[in-house]
């Protein structure tokens, strides 16, 4: 029962996740390479789509669709290195992880904190976060090494994972408005596992999260109910002063995805100093392991945002559908 419960989490991430972030070259060292780049990611993602979804497998509409985001983020690594900590790339990387069978293994996320032009709420440790709870809840309630939940232990666990969300939301940006960072999404998950959050205080008084059923200690040591929530904060979400003079990873870096298995050599983009234009043998890919990812970029033309946000939603749609006929039958 869990299990499909955890399922249906996932599937209601997707759903979340409808609002597509795309990624653009606006202020990037070298924008008319990720353009070209981002243009044949685009392209291929496309094809592939087109390709699966004739020969009617939704496994393989995911594939395409997973290929295609690290395609554009191996292009973003690649020619907009100044700006992997700002938003606009980790609200990418998170939705990615949302949306594709990938654990960690992205690059420049989450970004290290008090970075320069980084987003003024560190949103890769607010993602980790929930997804441990998630995984906590797991191992709480059964699936795990604590044994099998009995008595109030399954209420307990459940109202554990929820304030580990909440709290790690309100503990880790405290100024800005939750409902921009995971909070909405949380009161889906309370629906998902019938048990409103309102409901737990109770619960989150008889059991310790950490000593009796488990769980990791939350960021800011104090798993809140709703009776002692802190007042919520009200700022968007804005990139910090400072600028990223070069390539936190070195010019050439290598990071293995856990999604594709395979091992990608990212070559940053050199810039002109004083200018955001290019020297000729700008950033590149390679890929080695297994084969079908997207990793090269040639020269194309411009980025089509539209083609690449109808991909992802093509995505969501199938991953939400395949999760919950492949668990829940």
């Amino acid at each position: 029962m869990l299990r499909s419960v955890l399922i249906l989490l996932a599937a209601t991430a997707l759903s979340h996740a409808a609002t597509t972030y795309n990624l653009t070259s606006t202020g990037c060292v070298d924008a008319s390479g990720f353009e070209s780049c981002q243009a044949d990611v685009s392209a291929l993602t496309a094809a592939c789509i087109t390709r699966a979804a004739a020969d009617r497998s939704d496994l393989a509409v995911i594939a395409c669709g997973c290929a295609g985001y690290v395609g554009d983020y191996n292009c973003y690594a690649q020619h907009c290195w100044n700006r992997v900590y700002e938003c606009e790339y980790q609200e990418f990387a998170a939705q990615y992880l949302h949306d594709c069978p990938a654990i960690g293994s992205i690059p420049y996320f989450p970004a290290p904190d008090n970075a320069p032009d980084s987003c003024s709420c560190n949103l890769g440790n607010v993602f980790f976060a929930i997804d441990n709870s998630t995984l906590q809840l797991s191992k709480c309630s059964g699936n795990g090494t604590l044994g099998f939940a009995t008595g109030d232990r399954p209420e307990g666990c459940t109202c554990c994972a929820l304030s580990a969300s909440i709290s790690s939301i309100y503990d880790i940006c405290p100024n800005t408005d939750p409902n921009l960072i995971g909070l909405s999404l949380i009161q889906q998950y309370e629906t998902a596992l019938n048990t409103p959050f309102s409901s737990c205080d109770s619960y989150l008084a008889e059991f310790n999260c950490v000593s009796d059923l488990g769980f990791q200690n939350v960021p800011g040591g104090t798993f809140y109910s709703q009776g002692n929530l802190p007042a919520a904060g009200n700022n968007t979400l804005s990139n910090i002063a400072g600028t990223v003079t070069s390539p936190a990873s070195g010019s050439v870096f290598t990071y293995t995805n856990s999604g594709d298995s395979q091992t990608y050599t990212i070559t940053a983009a050199s810039v002109n100093a004083g200018s955001q234009s290019t020297k000729a043998g700008g950033g590149k890919t390679t890929a080695t392991g297994s084969s079908g990812a997207i990793a090269t970029n040639s020269a194309g033309a411009a980025a089509s945002p539209t083609t690449s946000q109808a991909g992802r939603l093509a995505l969501s749609k199938v991953l939400s559908l395949a999760l919950l006929f492949h668990f829940c039958m």
